[in-house]
């Protein structure tokens, strides 16, 4: 035993001095000295700031928004993509005198284990002086087709006993995975003015065991009052409760930001969205923005609005008073970019002088239908979710629309009503996206080529989100001076044809990638008549190795 325990010292000190003598051959095999066995080759290697540099450690789902991985674009192009509206629109309207101008404001959740969407959107009381909202409640399988459950056993009305409070409205739900009580497992934030007067106008907290019966924050002013819908969600990358909301006082359409340890301590607003020279072409402005979480970073649906005016819609303007959504992207949740039609642009990029015309249409990520003809032609308000709803491998949008603009009832321009309707048709529509869609990499049947920043992962597997069919995309593996590493170069690529979500990257030759983990490497690919939308390291074999004793 003792002998063993000797030789095995030695065995290590000559390991660890081999390593450190031979830091700058990081990459070579392992000898285990005294043994004369080897370790794989490439299985274990060095990672300190001398062998790891710059590079990126890419953990998740990297997106192609913006050019964090990216060093190169060359005779390729970078595409903002829309979702498709389902063609069953609108999968919820009004059929109940209860619910009250409905649907507006609205919140979505799916629950994985009962596989069950839960839908709260508001209406409106009517009231005297100030508006009071209400809140109702409704589940569907399959997110197309909704029930309406009778929450009042008496009148069969799918209300929620929202709490009551003057003026309540504008409610963002989530429901908060890390809350110990659980009378608090789901949380609300909303407006109202419990005196009835402007004065008190401000944005309060509620409780809930079951999102359906609502309890008001004791402390009720806690945030300054946002006049569209408020968004809160627990952000795990930092700790903190964190919500969006309109700037103000006094109430400005531009997109503000808070953050809370407890959900009743909030700090002070920052803005993190005005307006720029892009909006000057339309006269945008930003209705609401809600959040949305995704892998490791954050994007944001913006409902824009247009050239705000009274007057009916003139020919050369067709945009007034209208509203379509829009696309923002962070990677730390306070420092947001907009996201045009070629991805992700900086703040100083947005407010350059030049002509923005074009710029501003292909920004839209979803469009209001066709004028007099589909029945979300005036404007689109987005639906929050604040967990990605991804379900087959589509992400699930929701949004509330109308056959009307916004000022219909001061305009002298009012919609095509049905004939037994006393005003727009109001109803939600659901649109969907391929998986990580929201932009990729394009590239015609010329060929281009996509070079990646030089990036550091652990795994054997890289994913490709990719769509092939019809073209190819190769790849090839480089070093830090850009040369092509040995067994991993174009010449060995095992070429992709096909349209795949999880596309597996392989060299010929290699089971897996094991080689190129731990170690600085580049990406090349080389793509002809194909689209790009993610990569992702993953693990996906048991690298056991026998003891060598």
């Amino acid at each position: 035993m003792l002998r063993y325990v000797i030789v095995s010292m030695i065995v290590v000190l000559f390991h660890g001095y081999s390593a450190f003598a031979q830091d700058d051959k990081e990459y070579n095999e392992t000898q285990f000295v005294g043994y004369g066995l080897k370790a794989p080759p490439g299985l274990f290697k060095n990672v300190n700031d001398s062998t790891v540099g710059d590079a990126i450690l890419l953990r998740g789902t990297e997106l192609f928004i913006d050019d964090h991985l990216i060093e190169s674009l060359d005779g390729v192009r970078r595409q903002l993509n829309q979702p498709i509206k389902h063609k069953q629109n609108p999968v919820l309207v009004k059929t109940e005198d209860w619910e009250e101008k409905a649907p507006g404001y609205g919140t979505v959740h799916y629950d994985a284990k009962s596989k069950l969407f839960k839908m709260w959107y508001q209406g409106w009381k009517k009231t005297e002086g100030t508006s009071t909202g209400l809140l109702c409640y409704a589940t569907s399988k399959d997110g197309i087709h909704w029930d309406k459950p009778a929450l009042d056993k008496k009148t069969g009305a799918n209300l929620v006993q929202h709490p009551p409070i003057q003026g309540f409205q504008c409610a963002g739900i989530f429901l908060d995975r890390t809350e110990r009580d659980p009378q608090r497992r789901y949380k609300m934030l909303f407006s109202c003015n419990p005196d009835g007067t402007a004065a008190t106008w401000m944005t309060s907290a509620a409780f809930s065991p079951d999102g359906l019966h609502w309890i008001p924050s004791k402390e009720t002013p806690l945030i300054p009052f946002s006049d569209t819908q408020i968004c809160p969600f627990w952000d795990a990358r930092s700790r903190r409760y964190v919500a969006f909301l309109r700037f103000g006082p006094p109430n400005t359409r531009l997109i503000s930001r808070t953050e809370s340890e407890d959900f009743l301590h909030w700090s002070p607003k920052i803005t993190v969205l005005r307006r720029t020279r892009m909006d000057s072409i339309q006269q945008t402005q930003f209705y609401q923005m809600e959040p949305l979480p995704y892998g490791e970073v954050y994007l944001g649906i913006i409902g824009a609005y247009h050239n705000e005016s009274l007057k009916p819609i003139p020919a050369d303007k067709p945009w007034t008073d209208r509203q379509d959504l829009q696309l923002a992207f962070s990677r730390d949740g306070v420092v947001w970019k907009r996201v045009g039609g070629a991805g992700a642009m900086t703040h100083a990029e947005v407010n350059e002088e030049r002509d923005w015309s074009n710029a501003t249409r292909e920004a839209t990520f979803l469009p209001y239908g066709t004028k007099d003809k589909d029945w979300d032609w005036g404007y689109v308000t987005p639906y929050y979710t604040p967990e990605p709803i991804i379900i087959n491998d589509r992400i699930h949008f929701f949004y509330a629309g109308s056959n009307a603009k916004h000022w219909w009832t001061w305009t002298g321009d009012p919609p095509k009503l049905d004939p037994d309707a006393k005003g727009p048709r109001k109803g939600v529509g659901l649109a969907t996206l391929r998986r990580d869609g929201f932009v990729s990499i394009n590239a015609g049947p010329e060929g281009g080529t996509m070079a990646t920043r030089s990036f550091v992962f652990l795994g054997d597997t890289l994913i490709l989100n990719a769509d092939a069919a019809g073209g190819s995309i190769s790849v090839e593996a480089l070093d830090m001076d850009g040369k092509p590493i040995e067994g991993f170069g174009l010449d060995t690529s095992a070429t992709l044809t096909t349209d795949n979500i999880r596309h597996t990257l392989a060299w010929k030759g290699h089971k897996d990638l094991h080689k190129l983990q731990g170690r600085p490497i580049r990406l090349r690919f080389h793509l002809k008549h194909a689209r790009v939308y993610s990569l992702t390291p993953k693990t996906r074999h048991a690298h056991y190795v026998r003891a060598y004793d």
